[in-house]
């Protein structure tokens, strides 16, 4: 299959639209702007979770120079900018930021069943170098305010290793009262600003971690699932493809779990910086395993040898930036990945296409897939750059690209085994037609001489073997160099294909009938005997009859032929079979043609069993 370069330019349009809707769905959904000044976040009348974001005010700290007890002065009251928004993206920053919110627990509300089930402060990205929680309350005009610390720390968290001691995700909050209190956060990011806090219970924290939990379970078990199917192929196959696959939805799994602070919570006990160095080194793997397939599945080294060396480029930028993470800010490897991880899917994207256009059909999966995956991985970068707002959508952009990626590919390697099918079934129908050609005669469809040379040896070997009967015929055409000097070449081409037709059409199926040379014909008769072959020529006989040759304006009557027939005696050579069968065929010559002569079971003996076509009698005699 291929397609001119306007469908290349609809390919790379569809991806452009496909790109704008990810853009598009992504903004819109974080564009949750809420107007109006900031206003106090009252707690209480039944409900159990609360979006801080609307009352959210934030300062960015550039230097990180000041403390607790600057930022509560009333001079800093009119430099915190509103948020209006259930998030905040700052993107790629080195800067300390400082945020507050205002609260008051609602009167009736601070019994002693609400003191026993504190509130949650969950800050929603983990991956903050520090973070500093203060409730500031009770300031007048001639009384300093109450600041009393909000730590974070490992609340139900498994694991419970030095780190989780003083770094964590969640800060219970003191008991609250009704009258106002402000939250100040100090945040120094690890290169990325994302910050989307929710208030909540206990049992709302749960419920929502239970749900988190179970799309990224079924996440996980879709790549479980895609990834132990291509290994069992792998193993099948040997094919280097699906190893490939198999490395890169493995790694990108292992990312995920990273990114989504599941490896913070529940698998090791590590600081945020060592758990983003983590992943970047598996969205590494991911990247370069993926390159490594597409150049194994394309085969572009052999198909495009350009594009092989534009993906051999894409593989050392991708080696660099991973040779880099162990020791470079993570500000830097930040922007170093969205641009060397923008290329990847865009040049595979192209690498498809261009293999695709040249008639390589599994590419069409490639394009498909990696389509979605760049236009999702865009508005994940984009993100990421602080251009488009940090929510659900956007976050989880590229996790969701990831999982159709793995199944388009996987349809794209189901495709692969079905061409590769379908190219052995021609290659093996081509073979069996180059075998049948090379052992069948081109003018009669019989089979020729050296198929007859070779059958005949299997046959007699099998009669010896298994003390079965074996006859053999040989026919020849009567006068047929007369006819041919009198009618043409052609029109004995003619008698000679119309004699293969009705030898093939009165044999047994298990018979061989060969064109021997010229005008002579054989016929193997596995299990026959001398009555066999009588029956035989009985109905080529009737047969011939039926038929009259010539050409036009000239009629040459009827074709008849003789035929020599031989049974195999035990311990024969093919030699001396062929020698008592030619040596029958002559005697019927020399009796007077359009007859049958059967050779004497005794090897030397001269006497022969005759049937004459034209005599009154059915029955050969002695």
């Amino acid at each position: 299959m291929s397609f001119s370069g306007t469908t290349t330019r609809g390919i790379l349009r569809l991806w452009l639209i496909l790109a704008c809707c990810c853009l598009l769905g992504g903004f819109f959904a974080g564009s949750e702007a809420v107007a109006g000044e900031v206003s106090l976040l009252r707690l209480g009348g039944g409900v159990e979770r609360y979006e801080v974001g609307p009352h959210l005010e934030i300062l960015e700290d550039a230097a990180g120079q000041w403390g607790i007890d600057d930022i509560t002065k009333p001079a800093f009251n009119e430099v915190f900018t509103p948020i209006h928004s259930f998030s905040i993206n700052r993107g790629v920053s080195a800067s300390t930021y400082w945020v507050r919110f205002s609260l008051s627990q609602q009167k009736g509300e601070d019994s002693a069943r609400s003191r026993k089930i504190p509130w949650l402060l969950d800050i929603g990205w983990p991956f903050f170098e520090q973070v500093n929680g203060y409730m500031v309350s009770g300031a007048t005009s001639h009384s300093p305010p109450t600041i009393a610390p909000v730590p974070f720390y490992d609340v139900f968290r498994p694991i419970g290793g030095p780190h989780s001691k003083d770094q964590g995700l969640l800060a219970r909050l003191p008991k609250l009262v009704s009258a106002e209190q402000t939250i100040y956060l100090r945040l120094r990011p690890n290169g990325v600003f994302f910050l989307h806090p929710v208030l909540c219970t206990v049992k709302s924290y749960l419920e929502t971690s239970t749900l988190r939990m179970l799309c990224f379970g079924i996440y996980l078990g879709l790549l479980l699932a895609l990834l132990l199917y291509n290994l069992f192929l792998y193993f099948c196959l040997r094919d280097r493809s699906y190893l490939w696959y198999v490395a890169s939805i493995a790694a990108i799994g292992i990312y995920f779990l990273g990114i989504n602070r599941l490896t913070f919570e529940f698998l090791i006990d590590y600081p945020p910086t060592t758990i983003l160095r983590i992943n970047l080194v598996t969205l590494s793997a991911s990247l370069i395993a993926l390159v490594l397939f597409a150049r194994s599945f394309l085969q572009t080294r052999e198909r495009v040898p350009r594009i092989d060396r534009a993906m051999q480029g894409l593989l050392i930028l991708l080696l660099a930036a991973l040779l880099q993470v162990p020791f470079m800010p993570l500000s830097y490897l930040n922007r170093c990945y969205l641009v060397v991880g923008g290329l990847v899917p865009f040049g595979l994207v192209i690498s498809s296409a261009v293999c695709w256009r040249r008639g390589y059909r599994p590419a069409r999966f490639l394009v498909l897939s990696w389509g979605i995956y760049g236009a999702c991985g865009l508005v994940y970068a984009l993100t990421f750059m602080g251009l488009l707002p940090f929510n659900q959508v956007t976050f989880h952009s590229f996790q969701a690209g990831s999982v159709l990626e793995a199944i388009l590919l996987s349809f794209a390697l189901a495709d692969r085994i079905n061409l590769l099918r379908q190219e052995r079934e021609q290659l093996s129908h081509s073979e069996r037609r180059h075998k049948e050609l090379a052992v069948t005669d081109g003018l009669t469809g019989l089979y020729n001489r050296r198929y007859f040379e070779t059958q005949i040896d299997l046959e007699i070997e099998g009669s010896d073997r298994l003390g079965q009967k074996l006859t053999l015929m040989m026919l020849d055409v009567d006068n047929f160099k007369v006819f041919n000097d009198r009618f043409g070449h052609q029109a004995g081409d003619h008698v000679l294909a119309t004699l293969g037709g009705i030898m093939f059409s009165c044999v047994r199926d298990r018979d061989v009938a060969c064109r021997y040379g010229g005008e002579e014909f054989t016929i193997i008769l596995p299990g026959g005997q001398n009555s066999t072959a009588v029956e035989i020529y009985e109905r080529i006989n009737g047969e011939l009859e039926a038929h009259r040759f010539g050409t036009e304006g000239q009629s040459a009557g009827r074709i008849t032929m003789s035929i020599g027939v031989a049974e195999h005696l035990p311990g024969e050579s093919a030699e001396s079979l062929l020698r008592r069968a030619d040596r029958a065929l002559y005697e019927a010559k020399a009796r007077g043609r359009n007859q049958i002569v059967i050779a004497s079971r005794e090897p030397e003996a001269a006497f022969f069993s005759c049937f004459d076509s034209s005599s009154s009698s059915n029955q050969p005699y002695l």
